[in-house]
């Protein structure tokens, strides 16, 4: 049967128990069952893809910090001009 909900989204754990067809109160409950999963679906995929996006960002980031081409443009001040060791 239909699970039973109060306040509109908080599922109480009981399940209406007259028979599916003679039931005119949940009618279809089914359709709507499988649009909240595939919805939660849906949400989940989201997700994952923005989680995959930010680690792509990272991986990007880590490739980038230690380049070649970064320790080539980097510049050092040589503030004491008695050392060499530059």
């Amino acid at each position: 049967g239909c699970p039973l909900v109060r306040d509109v989204f908080e599922l109480t754990g009981d399940f209406c128990r007259v028979p599916k067809r003679k039931c005119h109160r949940h009618y279809c409950w089914e359709k709507l069952r499988r649009a909240e999963v595939d919805l939660e679906r849906v949400r989940v995929w989201y997700k994952l893809d923005e989680l995959f996006e930010q680690e792509r960002n990272v991986r990007a980031a880590m490739t980038n910090r230690a380049g070649l081409l970064a320790l080539m443009l980097h510049q050092t001040i040589q503030h004491d001009p008695l050392t060499t060791d530059l």
